[in-house]
């Protein structure tokens, strides 16, 4: 019970288990594995993060380009 206490108290948390709800009965049944749990919710997150930099990298290089090409008429 306790582990769903801290899930239902953290939002990042709360919406994985919404997601992928095979955690949930993991959880359930096997509440020691709350720690593998939270590592897989931090890789998942730690792969998303660079995904959006790059994003974030193609939109600058693109605005760089628009620039360029406004100012060379």
């Amino acid at each position: 019970m306790d582990v769903m206490y801290q899930i239902v108290n953290n939002i990042e948390q709360r919406d994985y288990i919404r997601m992928y709800p095979f955690w949930y009965k993991e959880l359930n049944r096997n509440p020691e594995r709350y720690q593998d749990f939270v590592n897989e919710i931090e890789t998942l997150k730690k792969q998303a993060t660079p995904s959006r930099l790059q994003k974030f990298e193609q939109q600058l290089n693109f605005a760089q380009l628009m620039l360029k090409m406004f100012s060379s008429k």
